[in-house]
């Protein structure tokens, strides 16, 4: 608890940072891609914070609990690896830092006080000595000895025959003075040397006071034991009120107090009230107690506010929780149990003031003392008991009853927040966040964590000690165990399930009969009315979960199937022998039940009937595992502890096994140059993938994951390689997402993630060709890991006659390797070059992997290398350069015997890209054309032709001429109309013919001509 010991007011502002701080604990899993990352369960040691122990050193009796002076920190008391150890948090007890403190003596620190003004001020006493830091805990000294200055006491051996022992301190201010309080006791018992002492730090030599509460009373008492000792919160400075919880040497146990330095039990002041069981029997055996002050406590008599809660643990079944007014000649019995139930009250805390008291209390019931309880007072009057107690049992310090410390966080009025502590076998800190309802463990658990069994939801996590299991659940990076096996009974295995639309969450025992339920995701979890042995079952062997009611349960050669949370039993015939595992479809339509026969047997009416089983795979395994693929209602994969992976479709025409796992895979075609087949398969899931299928085997034996990807009927297998240092995988859960399903591997002790971002294709594929070369670009597979270097295959293909006629993934090829800023991609194959083939004017498919470190699914372009373009020497008409070229021009040019078209420009534009000096755009199907209009003189003229065929087009031919001089004379061409311009391959040149037709045109011309000027003489 946390004691209101404040003597002057602070002014102290709670920050949201540290109720905040529950929720901030780094999120243990971690989000590498394409590689396994470990997910960090609850961890040990100085590097783990403290949540569990090891093996071999333990936590044990966690004792007091208490914040600082600004509530920044909290501190704990315990016993760790069999020493007294302190302990600070700064996360609101989620992690925890060990101390390094002085040797205790007797190995119990049985108190420890925290300044209510100096924020690193520590004090703490192992009943012999008290010790104090200035610095939060880094440092230690002694104070002086109050037995120093004390009456000499002989001292025997704890935890609980200690004479005369230091069990309660308090510190108090006035002023610059600082003063420490004491109480003794001895437990069972009182003692002339007991009392309080108070000793003034700030004073030379820190001289000790024996405020003698034995003998400065009106009746002295002849001997005591001082279980508290509290300084007034309010007013110490100027009243200099003490306030003490004490048994007398009559039997009696009053809380007494004086005030200006006078004497106990003053009238005037404040008087001894007794605190009496059931308010009639006076209590003579405490060995505890705990005073709670509220916010506004006031020692005025009349002020109304001058009230406090006690609670008190005893050997007697005399504890419960008082209620004490200042003056009152007698406390009142609250009886939080009730008048026929004795309760002990190890602590008490809570928030408010007199009228808004809200209390946590922890302690036993007489009834159950090794069983830790806690209640919960709205009202300071009326308390409600826990329904789901903090772990722990009896305390080792030889109490053989459950001690229970308890602290109310920050918010505890609004929220309902606390803390607490508990010893014993199974102990630990212990969270509510609901007023003491329910408790979940956090922290300083005697659990340790020597196997992770299962997992489920997301995310429920099974692991396993050498004595018990527990049930832990990760919420937004905060690990609580919810649930162990100390307070359910497990004769073998505990298992978790939770239903398909996240309603319920089931835990079993396999090996056994017995299964619970919890609608409140995990937190309070309650026994099936029945369980399989009413149906004629004897032992769980496999479960799945359909719905919040409705489970199955594989025995032998039947599945047991109840649809009313086990209200009632049946007995279903499956004979497929002891039923291993089971598989529900996407849609949730169809269930099959895979069993050690190594055949399944299918249902579609939600397992009441189940069809005729499958033939039997080739390798037999006794205990097979079973998933359909995702997105089919018919597609089912199996594997075993026999090896191999198979897939089986219902729908086919005729239904077989067939194997899909040990595919070569190639060292320039996929992600693995050797056999990727499974030796034991202890995990199956099927996955999302676009572009195909995937699917995913853990392997027992060599402890990777098989990756199958599957398109059409074609199934490649690849390896993904286990964890760095992982072995004895044992589990393989997956919850399926487009493009990046997320796996869960457990590996002996350690649990691990894997996200693939890889069941995916190559996007946006394209290509570009020249008449010998083809250009590949692509977009980089995101995989959102910097650490990762994906590597591509690229293969290009002959589309008429699916020859690969090039490819490569070579580490020479660096373009075809993502890195950190690489969006996209390019590979480029040439002809002749690496023996790569490249033809022209051929169509070629394109496709694209990313083959490292997994292989994606395939992305495709089709692309046709260039016809050759037409070139300088060929038969052009006119020709390249040429002047004196008639206004009314002839275009010819080689007839290319591949061609469908030609294609024709006529500029006045060297470059082509003004539309508005474009003459003429012709698209022919000769391989000639006269132009249809008049040329200017003595101006250049610019055309181009390519050749376009079936499959490409070529590059444009350019050509430049300029016309005949306005002045010249007239040249008449008379051009044969149907003159065909083929020329035979092989043959005399077509511009040869052409020539000579030109020629023999001009000789008449010029005949002509002569003829004509001759005069006869």
């Amino acid at each position: 608890m946390f004691k209101t010991k404040i003597s002057k007011v602070l002014g102290v502002v709670l920050t949201a940072a540290m109720v905040l701080s529950m929720f901030t604990v780094a999120t243990p899993v971690a989000a590498a891609n394409q590689d396994w990352s470990e997910i960090s369960l609850p961890g040990s040691g100085s590097t783990g914070g403290y949540v569990v122990s090891t093996p071999g050193a333990r936590f044990d009796n966690i004792g007091i609990l208490e914040w600082n002076a600004d509530k920044s920190a909290v501190y704990a008391t315990a016993e760790y690896d069999g020493a007294a150890a302190i302990f600070k948090s700064t996360d609101a007890g989620r992690t925890w830092k060990k101390l390094t403190i002085p040797t205790v003596t007797g190995g119990i620190i049985y108190d420890f006080v925290a300044s209510s003004v100096n924020v690193n001020e520590l004090y703490f006493t192992d009943g012999r000595d008290i010790f104090t830091s200035k610095d939060g805990g880094a440092t230690w000294n002694y104070l002086s000895n109050v037995f120093t200055w004390a009456t000499a006491n002989t001292w025997t051996t704890p935890p609980v025959s200690g004479t005369n022992l230091i069990v309660t301190l308090d510190i108090g201010y006035a002023g610059a003075n600082k003063y420490v309080f004491a109480g003794t006791a001895v437990f069972g018992s009182t003692n002339n040397g007991n009392g309080v002492y108070m000793c003034q730090e700030t004073a030379f030599g820190m001289p000790w006071s024996d405020l003698a509460i034995d003998s400065q009373r009106a009746s002295a008492w002849t001997a005591c034991s001082v279980w508290d000792v509290v300084v007034d919160p309010t007013d110490f400075a100027t009243k200099q009120g003490v306030l003490a919880v004490a048994t007398n040497n009559s039997g009696e146990t009053v809380i007494t107090a004086k005030y200006f330095g006078n004497q106990w039990n003053q009238t005037a002041l404040c008087k001894d009230a007794e605190v009496m069981q059931d308010n009639l029997t006076s209590i003579a055996t405490p060995y505890h107690a705990e005073l709670w002050l509220p916010a506004d406590f006031n020692s005025s008599l009349t002020s109304g506010k001058f009230q406090a809660w006690l609670a008190l643990a005893t050997s007697a079944s005399q504890g419960d929780v008082y209620l004490w007014y200042g003056g009152a000649e007698a406390t009142i019995d609250l009886n939080v149990s009730g008048l026929d139930s004795e309760t002990e009250v190890y602590d008490i805390d809570g928030a408010g003031g007199v009228g808004t008291a809200q209390l946590i209390i922890g302690g036993y019931l007489s009834t159950a003392p090794t069983a830790p309880t806690t209640w919960y007072s709205a009202d300071g009057l009326t308390f409600t008991k826990t329904s789901k107690a903090p772990t722990g049992a009896a305390s080792t310090w030889g109490l053989s009853v459950a001690t229970v410390t308890v602290l109310a966080l920050p918010d505890f009025a609004t929220s309902g927040k606390a803390l607490a502590g508990t010893a014993g076998y199974d102990c630990g800190i212990s969270y509510t966040a609901d007023f003491g309802k329910t408790w979940n463990q956090i922290s300083m658990m005697r659990q340790a964590i020597v196997s992770v069994d299962n997992i489920a939801g997301n995310l429920f996590i099974v692991t396993s000690d050498y004595a018990q299991q527990s049930l832990w659940r990760l919420t937004n990076g905060v690990y609580e165990r919810v649930l162990s096996t100390t307070s359910i009974t497990v004769t073998d295995t505990l298992d978790v399930a939770v239903s398909p639309a996240g309603d319920a969450v089931f835990v079993a025992d396999l090996g056994g009969t017995s299964i619970w339920r919890s609608l409140d995701n995990g937190q309070t979890f309650a026994a099936q009315v029945s369980n399989i042995s009413t149906a004629g079952g004897s032992i769980i062997n496999s479960w799945l979960v359909s719905n919040a009611n409705t489970i199955l349960v594989g025995g032998t050669n039947n599945v047991y199937q109840t649809s009313t949370n086990g209200v009632l039993w049946f007995a279903r015939a499956c004979l497929v022998g002891t039923v291993t595992s089971f598989a529900v479809s996407t849609d949730g339509s169809t269930l099959v039940a895979a069993g050690s026969d190594s055949a399944i047997s299918k249902s579609v009416d939600g397992g009441i009937t189940w069809g005729t089983a499958t033939a039997a795979t080739t390798i037999t395994s006794s205990v097979p595992v079973v998933t359909f693929q995702n997105g089919s209602n018919s597609v089912v994969y199996l594997t075993g502890n026999g090896g191999a992976a198979y897939v089986y479709d219902f729908a086919a025409a005729a239904p077989v096994w067939t194997r899909i796992d040990n595919t070569v895979t190639g060292a320039y075609a996929f992600d693995s140059s050797s056999y990727a087949d499974v030796d034991n398969g202890v995990g199956i899931f099927s996955g999302i993938a676009s572009g195909g299928n995937v699917l995913y085997v853990l392997d027992g034996s060599w402890n990777n994951l098989i990756r199958i990807t599957n398109a059409g009927t074609n199934y490649t297998a690849g390896i993904i390689a286990k964890p760095t240092g992982a072995t004895g995988a044992t589990k393989l859960i997956g919850v399926a997402a487009p493009g990046a399903n997320m796996l869960y591997g457990i590996f002996g002790a350690s649990l691990y993630v894997y996200t693939d971002k890889m069941a995916v294709p190559v996007t946006n594929v394209q290509a570009t060709a020249t008449t010998d070369s083809v250009k590949v670009t692509w977009d980089a597979l995101n995989v959102d890991n910097t650490g990762v270097t994906v590597r591509y295959f690229v293969v290009v293909t002959d589309a008429t006659t699916a020859y690969k006629v090039a490819y490569t993934v070579t580490d020479d090829d660096i373009n075809q390797t993502s890195t950190a800023g690489i969006t996209s991609l390019t590979a480029t194959f040439k002809n002749g070059v690496n023996g790569f083939i490249v033809s022209e004017d051929t169509v070629y498919q394109v496709s694209v992997w990313a083959v490292s470190p997994v292989m994606s699914f395939v992305g495709t372009a089709s692309v046709s290398t260039q016809p050759q373009p037409l070139t300088y020497h060929v038969n052009l008409m006119p020709t390249n350069g040429a002047s004196n070229v008639p206004v009314n021009p002839v275009f010819a040019w080689d007839s290319v015997s591949t061609a469908v078209s030609y294609d024709l420009v006529l500029s006045t534009d060297p470059t082509f890209t003004d539309a508005t000096k474009v003459l003429a755009t012709k698209n022919l199907t000769t391989n000639y054309w006269a132009y249809d209009g008049t040329l200017s003189n003595s101006a250049s003229y610019y055309w181009r032709v390519r050749v376009n065929t079936a499959n490409s087009t070529s590059e444009w031919f350019p050509a430049v001429f300029t016309t005949v001089k306005a002045d010249a004379a007239p040249v008449e061409v008379n051009n044969p109309p149907d003159i065909t311009l083929e020329v035979p391959q092989a043959e005399t040149p077509a511009y040869i013919w052409l020539i000579v037709a030109v020629g023999a045109v001009l000789t008449i011309a010029v005949i002509v001509l002569i003829v004509r000027t001759r005069r006869v003489v």
